[in-house]
Order: structure tokens, then C-alpha cells, then sequence
């Protein structure tokens, strides 16, 4: 399959996550070696959880509200 389309259906997920307010990974992986090189980057799943428990903060790591 060419690139350019590949290229479109990740921007497009893109944006859908962002709407939704989830954070893009691969943005995070980028920042993080332009600039904190010496840290280490958090896995997927880490990323992922660390930002739902950023938007709906919870006791427990539980939904406490409705995300809608």
C-alpha cells in the first residue's frame, strides 16, 4: 500500500484521539527524545492509563464520573 494513504488514516486516528482527549503516543515518544533523552519513555499501556487517570481522575485509578 502507498504511504500517502497509510500517511491520511494515522492522521485521521490522529485527530479522533485527540478529540476524545487521548494523547498520541508516537508524539510523546518524539518529544520525549528531542527533550528529556536521558529519561525514559513510558510504555504504551503506562502512556495510555497515565492519561485517562490525567482526564477523569478517580480514587483507585477508577472512573469516580462519567467520561461523556
Amino acid at each position: 500500500m502507498p504511504k500517502a494513504p497509510l500517511l491520511v488514516l494515522a492522521r485521521i486516528q490522529q485527530t479522533f484521539r485527540l478529540m476524545v482527549g487521548v494523547q498520541d503516543y508516537a508524539h510523546y515518544l518524539a518529544h520525549m527524545a528531542a527533550k528529556h533523552p536521558e529519561l525514559t519513555p513510558m510504555d504504551k499501556k503506562a502512556f495510555y492509563r497515565a492519561a485517562i487517570d490525567a482526564r477523569y481522575p478517580g480514587k483507585s485509578g477508577k472512573l469516580s464520573k462519567c467520561p461523556c
